[in-house]
């Protein structure tokens, strides 16, 4: 009689960290999506600087952006008119003073790894997140129209939070994003938690905390994105 299903088995793929050595030095950034009025509350946030704090504690040196404070402009499709239009810096970027979208260039273009946290909105990721991928197009057009490869030997990784189930659809799209722009995935892209079907928000953060194979896929994230993170470093180096 085989025997009764109770879940994935816990601990059969750990994936360990790398040696300290090589890991010390490298750059994560951590860009939430929230559009919360008071981020505490936002549970893609507080898991993102969980994990952030994880990654300081293996030696890494972290960044943490929020997207709702900073002034960024909506992409005006600049592409569409012509793909030379497209250009880095942002025509936006030029166009607005208080265009603050550089800020998120400057963050992304000198990290080694990327953690997006976003909240489920009605089975996407959230507007904050849709900007912030839009404005991303001037640095993904380098490469496309003009050859200019700007990321190279980056990592990517997803923190996605909701109540309905719509995870594998903004993962599939944020993942296919970074492929486009040049990130590489790790063996552990995605750490996600889907809330009951009352959407009762209010105990969400106390059964994620508590929920093991989450925290299993959490750890082995930050495993899986040091490994990878740290090989694409030694392979730069020995091209250089």
């Amino acid at each position: 009689m085989p025997a009764p299903l109770i879940g994935r088995k816990l601990g059969v793929g750990d994936i360990l960290l790398p040696e300290a050595g090589k890991v010390r030095g490298i750059k994560v950034l951590g860009i939430s999506g929230s559009s919360r009025q008071e981020p505490e509350k936002s549970k893609s946030e507080r898991l993102l600087l969980r994990v952030l704090e994880k990654y300081r504690a293996a030696g890494c040196v972290t960044t943490f952006l929020r997207l709702k404070d900073l002034k960024i402009y909506d992409c005006e499709g600049n592409y569409s008119d012509n793909p030379a239009h497209c250009t880095y810096p942002c025509q936006s970027s030029l166009k607005y003073a208080d265009d603050e979208m550089q800020t998120v260039y400057d963050a992304v273009l000198s990290t080694d790894i990327l953690i997006l946290a976003t909240p489920i909105r009605w089975n996407n990721h959230s507007a904050l997140v849709q900007k912030f991928c839009e404005r991303m197009n001037s640095i993904e057009n380098q490469y496309s129209w003009f050859g200019n490869r700007m990321i190279k030997n980056k990592v990517a990784a997803l923190i996605i939070i909701g109540h309905v189930d719509g995870i594998q659809h903004v993962a599939g799209n944020l993942m296919n994003f970074f492929a486009w722009l040049g990130f590489h995935m790790p063996e552990v892209a995605i750490v996600s938690w889907v809330g009951e079907y009352d959407e009762d928000t209010t105990k969400d953060w106390d059964q994620i905390q508590k929920n093991k194979y989450m925290q299993e896929d959490l750890e082995n994230m930050i495993a899986s994105s040091l490994q990878l993170a740290s090989s694409l470093k030694r392979g730069a180096e020995c091209k250089d």
